[in-house]
């Protein structure tokens, strides 16, 4: 598997070159002046050479003609469309248009459901229109982003979203939120000094890459890579290098429509042969060729196409009630049959923000938010936390959902913890006025703020533990200062160190009583009072690990890929319950050395994956879709998209990038992991009521073919004709099976295991009830059909029982089938009102077939008696007893799933 692609590694060596030179290197290199920036001529010629700053190549348009017109590229549609031409050419135009509008039917109900949820994803996608500010002929200059070339000095703020590659010239106090391109869940602080060794992309820290947003400070940068050659636009050529693969009920749809072409073909040829051998001067050409198209109008289960695309439009419309959207009819089905679901840690599994987990006050104490009762050290800490802060919050409300935080994510994550303890920033900022600041710096490692508190001096001072540490004396004990030991600040010390190992961020506060009131400096940080330290984290979405429980209950083996170190994400699996026995963590330098067979070995007992970077991801799942597996892919950032498009089912978070969600196959709009367990069920739902539907309609099509064989074989007129018989495919039958779509039967379907990959749509079993119920149930009919003709000689009539037989039998089958597990007596009769309603229609619709002067004139057939109807009713009750007994031997005694 060749998984680099020539562009991508030569952009890689090009970038690479960049953060391992020195900014002046970096200047020579682009041949420009740092306080003049490019001139005019240059930004001329670099325009012509390099183009505009825009992600070229191809881009999936969902536009309403490409949707229509891949609605049509079904086989069960092509067969539809060819049985209906047949049927024109013969001149049965009735049945010619039947078919047709069978067809066209399918083709809309498919185009407008699949038009729907793109235009939801529409709705849910930003156009924005990017400025950036550069340095040219000395001046700085407002330009759009598409006008950036190599070489430009460009300037950037907090809340600017970076759209080129760029090395760090200049930086004061600089963050980015690198998660839409690395998965760090943190901002990462940024550097000008020149790096060494090759790392990977989330350690390159004195660059800047397009597609992540500057959270905190300013910075000069020069622009080394512009459109297709950031690394945004290899992630993006992977994309558009990753191609997809049929859903495996496509797969099975087109075997399906294979099969059902060769049979009306070799049933075709078959009554040429019969007719010439048994040489019947009953049969003219003429009508071989009309009784062909009996026979393929039986072979064809019409309403098979329009039922399935209903079951899978109503099952886009339940996993929309879910939270999600479904771009794709056939992804619906596709949900059902994962086995490995690779899931993104960052946004998908975490919520995606820095939090406070828990907090340790200077007497040791551990607290979270479970306590209600603050003690006066542990309200201290927060307050300190509160006051020691530049962020922002506006409470509108008590809930949280109405609280508005800005501001740098660790200093939210403050505020979000006072909030929770019912401390608002606000109204203690009236009580502690601040009267001066020293602002964080990456020297220092803290933050100092001074308050005036009822004509007093006190300042607060947050950062790095071990600078706190090292600059206390004192620990605040019961509100009191008291003289901190050696050995009580290493055991702080060794504590914070092991929250670190885990993966947590931690942060240390102190005060100190400020008497002079003159400027603070960094020398005003000593002799402080240790107040405490916070543990923050990036916390699990509530519902999570009881979703992965869930899901590997189920049989689905669930794998965390993130970009974020080791450690953090062995914490996380801690937590999920992901972790297992020996080596489960695999790094993308790891992963670098493995080939792919040893991969497709690794992957075994691998349930994490960390480090990696976007061409590791497809890299993985193709590993994990080379063994058998169905693979669903989850993730919200850019550099999720190409495994997202490679995956069997690619799933984007709502709030995630428009690049995921353009590549996906399936849109979360509540961002929540237990959506995907709900909709994995759901789409195993489908996929048994579709097999129900083609038990039931293939049972009535074999049924159709072996009588009209049979009547043809043994010299008898045609059992029915193809008017009756698309009446009762289409009138009967798909007004019942399509209520299948609404049936919950066997409500546990995750607690089967995921079928196998190219697994039958039709198994052993069903063949079996479908082959045994028509050739049982045909002789008791075939036996009415021949006593009729032969004691009446009537054909009208002898083919209206027959007509009237094929739909008894589908009016009774449709109960039978409703549960291939159980038996009729175990399931709900009332549980689907639908399918009742349906079966009234049904039979109302039959009596319109034999007693409507329209429909006779349509059908041919005859009014009947009320002893024929007694007849057909005992027919009725005889197959559902028949198949009653063929689905205990054959399914239920043996507890088939």
């Amino acid at each position: 598997m060749i998984y680099y692609s020539y562009r991508f590694v030569k952009s890689f060596i090009l970038s690479m070159s960049f953060f391992n030179q020195s900014p002046k290197g970096v200047l020579e290199f682009f041949s420009v002046d740092k306080l003049k920036g490019l001139s005019a001529q240059k930004v001329f010629e670099a325009q012509k050479k390099y183009g505009k700053n825009e992600l070229e190549g191809k881009k999936e348009q969902y536009n309403g003609l490409k949707i229509f017109i891949s609605q049509w590229k079904s086989p069960l549609i092509l067969i539809l469309i060819v049985a209906g031409t047949i049927s024109g050419v013969l001149h049965e135009y009735v049945d010619m248009w039947i078919i047709y509008v069978t067809a066209i039917i399918n083709v809309f109900i498919g185009f407008f459901q699949e038009y729907k949820a793109n235009r939801a994803l529409e709705q849910l996608q930003k156009m924005v229109a990017y400025e950036a500010t550069v340095l040219r002929d000395g001046k700085k200059q407002v330009i759009s982003s598409k006008e950036l070339v190599p070489g430009d000095i460009l300037f950037l703020t907090a809340g600017d979203k970076v759209q080129v590659d760029g090395r760090i010239l200049e930086g004061f106090d600089f963050e980015v939120n690198e998660a839409a391109l690395t998965g760090e869940s943190e901002p990462i602080k940024k550097v000008t000094k020149k790096l060494v060794d090759d790392l990977t992309l989330a350690e390159r820290k004195n660059m800047v890459y397009r597609g992540t947003a500057v959270t905190e400070g300013t910075a000069i940068v020069v622009v080394t890579a512009i459109g297709n050659k950031t690394e945004l636009g290899q992630i993006a050529s992977l994309v558009e290098d990753t191609e997809e693969e049929e859903t495996p009920l496509q797969q099975q749809l087109s075997k399906l429509g294979k099969m059902l072409s060769m049979v009306v073909v070799v049933i075709a040829i078959g009554i040429f042969v019969i007719g010439m051998l048994y040489d019947r001067a009953d049969y003219s050409m003429l009508q071989l060729f009309e009784t062909a198209v009996a026979v393929a109008v039986a072979a064809i289960p019409e309403g098979l196409v329009i039922s399935l695309t209903i079951i899978l439009a109503i099952g886009m419309q339940h996993i929309l009630k879910k939270k999600s959207i479904v771009r794709k009819l056939v992804a619906a089905e596709t949900l059902g049959s994962v086995s490995v679901i690779c899931t993104d840690k960052t946004g998908t599994l975490t919520e995606g923000k820095m939090r406070v987990s828990a907090c340790v006050t200077a007497s040791g104490k551990h607290f979270s938010f479970d306590t209600h009762e603050l003690t006066d050290d542990e309200k201290h800490l927060i307050l300190t936390g509160l006051l020691c802060n530049d962020s922002s919050i506006e409470a509108e409300g008590r809930a949280e959902k109405d609280w508005k935080l800005s501001g740098n994510m660790t200093e939210m994550a403050l505020l979000h913890a006072g909030m929770i303890f019912g401390m608002d920033k606000n109204a203690y900022d009236k009580i502690y006025t601040r009267t001066a600041t020293l602002p964080f710096s990456s020297k220092y490692k803290f933050m100092m703020t001074e308050h005036d508190i009822d004509g007093k001096k006190k300042v607060f001072i947050k950062g790095a533990p071990e600078k706190i540490l090292a600059r206390s004396t004192y620990a605040l004990v019961n509100g009191k200062a008291k003289k901190m030991s050696v050995k009580e600040r290493k055991a702080f010390q060794k504590r914070i160190e092991e929250y670190a190992m885990k993966g947590y961020r931690t942060l240390a506060f102190a005060e100190r009583d400020e008497k002079t009131g003159r400027k603070l400096t960094v020398n005003d940080a000593k002799d402080l009072v240790f107040v405490g330290f916070t543990i923050i984290s990036d916390p699990l979405r509530k519902d999570v690990k009881e979703t992965i429980i869930e899901a590997q209950r189920a049989g689905i083996q669930v794998v965390m890929i993130t970009g974020d170190h080791a450690k953090t994400a062995a914490s996380i699996a801690e937590q999920l319950g992901l972790e297992a026995k020996g080596n489960y963590i695999c790094t993308g330098e790891e992963l670098e050395t493995y080939s792919d067979e040893e991969l497709s070995e690794k992957i075994k007992q691998t349930t994490v994956f960390a480090r990696v970077e976007p061409r590791h991801k497809i890299r993985i799942v193709q590993a994990f879709k080379a063994r058998g597996d169905v693979v669903a892919m989850t993730g919200d950032g850019i550099n999720d998209a190409p495994a997202i498009k490679g995956a069997d089912i690619g799933i984007a978070l709502g709030s995630g990038t428009d690049v995921a969600k353009e590549t996906s196959d399936m849109v979360l709009l509540d961002d929540s992991f237990s959506t995907i367990a709900s909709s994995v069920n759901e789409g195993r739902r489908i996929y048994e009521n579709i097999r129900k539907v083609v038990v039931y309609l293939l049972s009535g099509s074999f049924a159709e073919v072996v009588m009209i064989v049979g009547s043809i074989m043994a010299g008898l007129p045609v059992a029915a004709l193809p008017a009756q018989i698309l009446w009762v495919n289409i009138i009967e039958d798909s007004s019942m099976n399509i209520t299948l779509a609404f049936d919950n039967a066997d409500k546990h379907y995750l607690d089967d295991p995921p079928r196998k990959k190219g697994a039958a749509l039709i198994d052993k079993e069903m063949r079996l009830i479908i082959i045994l119920k028509s050739i049982l149930s045909n002789v008791f009919l075939f036996t009415i059909f021949v006593y009729f003709w032969k004691t009446t000689g009537d054909i009208a009539l002898t083919r209206t029982l027959v007509f009237v037989g094929f739909a008894v039998d589908s009016l009774f089958l449709i109960f039978s089938v409703r549960s291939l597990k159980r038996m009729i007596w175990q399931i709900n009769f009332f549980s689907n009102k639908y399918l009742l309603a349906a079966v009234a229609f049904g039979w109302t619709m039959l009596f319109v077939g034999v007693y409507a002067p329209f429909a006779q004139f349509l059908l041919k057939t005859v009014s009947l008696e009320w002893h024929h109807w007694m007849l057909m009713l005992v027919f009725g009750f005889f197959n559902m007893a028949l198949i009653e007994t063929i689905k205990w031997f054959v399914v239920v005694r043996k507890g088939v799933k």
